[in-house]
């Protein structure tokens, strides 16, 4: 992977001028917090500004920008529609947003639709608002380099090629790592607020317990607080791999265990949905090394994702076999399955099967961990007959087991 420095330098071999324009847009309704914004910004860039997004996108149409910080709560358009119509015109420009609220489906718009490369929370600081843009300029010309060379390297003769390859695959680490930081700022914010959150569900779910409430009212409540706290240990992991401190304990471990107690957790969920669940565990299974935690997580989050896209009487099957260097479980249903345009990226980050209404994150949390148990997840196509959709998870035995 080609280091910023050295990107730069084969920029400048091959004649490529400088990217940036030092143009930085701000975009609010309210008069005061441009002025306010203006005067962080003006001494290092070319601050342009505008009253509503309207007037800003027919400002992009006639200046080259390279960051645009703006207010999602504007009268009309909002900033994330804004962004998203920009990000269709103009990808290599980055946006900063602007909000108060803290709500998920906001930032769920904000990557998936609107491709933010960051979301600050008001009131923001101004050391917090510099290192953002500073660090939005060096991606939008990191970006600008790349697309440049790839346009005069392409040209070029079959000598070049290796130069090309390396390119290619430069550009894709460094969108990968660009997600990567992504996760990592929003899941430390979201994980507060859940924290908050699940803290209210707890002590409601215990003052109902106390006062014996009838189980019909009981019963969601439970399926809440267990699936935020599911929430939660997802968006913990994904900010422990971003931080590339993404640890695991491996012991000895009966995976046959591990998936029952798998379905007692989404035992609620399962009863609320009224879904039904068929197991088969082959007896005699080897015992693997893994991280228990970690892989209940991923279980538990397959048999979630079979739930969310099934209907009662359809059915889900959990199965545990033996494999010839460890043990495979499959979690498989009924439901619709995945659909073709996006079984190639289903586990990459911010692509959900679920469309608007998921984050994107559950299947690549999934890969993460189980990568670094030296093992693997699939989705199974075509899927055995009355399945829609089935996913496999392999553990290797380990040294010692």
């Amino acid at each position: 992977m080609l280091e910023p420095d050295a990107l730069t330098a084969l920029a400048a071999r091959h004649g490529v001028g400088e990217t940036l324009t030092r143009r930085v847009l701000i975009v609010d309704d309210d008069v005061g917090n441009l002025d306010v914004l203006r005067a962080f910004l003006d001494g290092d860039y070319i601050v342009h500004e505008a009253l509503s997004a309207e007037l800003a996108l027919g400002l992009i149409e006639a200046e080259r920008f390279d960051v645009i910080v703006c207010d999602q709560r504007m009268p009309g358009m909002t900033g994330i529609d804004m962004l998203a119509r920009v990000r269709e015109r103009f990808p290599d420009v980055a946006g900063i947003l602007l909000t108060a609220f803290t709500d998920t489906p906001v930032l769920v718009d904000a990557i998936n639709r609107a491709g933010v490369f960051r979301h600050m929370h008001k009131p923001w600081e101004p050391a917090d608002l510099l290192g953002a843009v500073a660090q939005a300029s060096a991606m939008v010309q990191q970006r600008r380099l790349n697309a440049r060379l790839l346009e005069l390297l392409s040209a070029r003769t079959d000598d070049l090629k290796g130069a090309l390859d390396q390119l290619r695959e430069t550009q894709q680490k460094m969108l990968h790592l660009d997600r990567l930081s992504t996760i990592g700022r929003l899941t430390a914010g979201v994980t507060h607020d859940l924290r908050n959150t699940l803290g209210g569900l707890t002590l409601l779910e215990s003052l109902f317990e106390a006062q014996q409430v009838s189980p019909r009212l009981m019963a969601p409540l439970r399926v809440g607080v267990s699936a935020t706290r599911h929430l939660m240990a997802t968006l913990s992991t994904l900010h422990e791999f971003a931080a590339g401190s993404l640890a695991l304990r491996a012991d000895p471990t009966d995976v046959g265990g591990v998936v029952r107690d798998a379905l007692v957790l989404a035992g609620l969920e399962m009863e609320q949905r009224r879904s039904l669940c068929e197991t088969r565990i082959a007896p005699d299974l080897p015992v693997v090394r893994c991280d228990r935690a970690r892989i209940l997580q991923v279980l538990v989050n397959l048999l979630r994702n079979a739930m969310q896209s099934t209907e009662a009487p359809q059915l889900i099957q959990v199965e545990a076999t033996a494999s010839a260097g460890g043990v495979v479980v499959a979690v498989q249903d009924e439901g619709p399955g995945v659909a073709p345009g996006i079984a190639p990226r289903l586990f990459d980050p911010f692509e959900s099967t679920k469309g608007a209404q998921g984050l994107g994150m559950g299947l690549y949390m999934c890969r993460l961990i189980m990568e670094q148990h030296g093992g693997s997840i699939r989705s199974v196509s075509p899927v055995p007959s009355g399945g829609g959709a089935r996913f496999e998870i392999e553990l290797p035995k380990g040294p010692n087991v």
